[in-house]
């Protein structure tokens, strides 16, 4: 089956999925809207009819009855709206079936062409929370990643499993670096996540032939987190992108991303459909 990528409002698309992949989807690597008040990032983050909790609901709904018996859920978000997305997680899928991690956004390893922005009541932010949910966590374990570390000043890799405090997988800074090198432009989008923490996140379902869902796709990461590690292990697992239109950012940059991508692993441009908005 084809991989997927949906230019359309993503309660909209995840509707029109749900006769086909309702239960079927294995892992979902999201990155939401962080309700920051952010004006330059080019899209839509804060300023919802009815609130950021009303918005994300029916989607977190949706999700939840598109993820298989196994599923997990990834969801990124920072001190902003954790404590709602907490509390609204806890709804849906059960307290019993949530996770929470820290990711260390920053580490100097990465960041050596990172611009320091003014600091806010004087502390600097270096981490972000991850929301990890279970459709059956009693059911469900998550399977060892590749962890990197420093061994004499060099990043190697061992095997173990995912721990709650998330690091040595990539930055802000590394992530806008990876968009350069696949693009040739830094920032074409500005709140990237880096190819090495969403391909552990997809590692640790344990399917090489999993269905991942992205439905704030963004830059395109989870596509190609998923193409490298099909790459690296023989995987044939599928994503399916969904992203709306706001700046464009489906054809200006999730789209050529992706094909950027398959072209480097090798991958037969005629592998993705990309569905737009009607």
């Amino acid at each position: 089956m084809k991989h997927l990528i949906i230019e359309n409002d993503n309660l909209a698309a995840m509707e029109s999925l749900l006769p086909e992949y309702e239960g079927k989807i294995d892992v979902m690597p999201i990155d939401p809207p962080y309700n920051t008040a952010i004006s330059h990032i080019g899209y839509q983050d804060s300023g919802y009819e009815g609130g950021w909790t009303a918005f994300m609901k029916p989607r977190l709904e949706l999700a939840y009855r598109l993820l298989s018996d196994r599923g997990v859920m990834f969801i990124h978000i920072d001190e902003c709206e954790f404590f709602n997305l907490w509390r609204l997680c806890s709804e849906i899928f059960g307290e019993n079936n949530l996770i929470s991690m820290i990711w260390k956004k920053t580490n100097p390893y990465f960041d050596a062409s990172r611009k320091e922005k003014p600091l806010e009541s004087g502390i600097r932010r270096t981490h972000e929370f991850i929301a990890v949910c279970f459709k059956d966590r009693e059911n469900t374990a998550l399977f060892p990643v590749m962890q990197p570390y420093l061994h004499n000043n060099e990043l190697t890799e061992r095997l173990q499993p995912l721990e709650t405090v998330v690091d040595f997988m990539g930055t802000t800074a590394s992530a806008k670096e990876e968009l350069a090198d696949i693009l040739g432009e830094k920032n074409a989008f500005a709140t990237p996540k880096p190819v090495k923490l969403i391909k552990e996140f997809i590692r640790s379902i344990g399917k090489r032939d999993a269905t991942i869902m992205d439905f704030f796709a963004g830059s395109g990461t989870t596509a190609h987190a998923t193409l490298a590690l099909n790459r690296e292990d023989g995987g044939t697992r599928r994503f399916i992108l969904i992203t709306n239109n706001e700046s464009n950012i489906c054809r200006r940059v999730t789209v050529p991303r992706v094909r950027n991508a398959m072209k480097r692993y090798e991958i037969p441009e005629d592998q993705t459909e990309l569905r737009l908005l009607p």
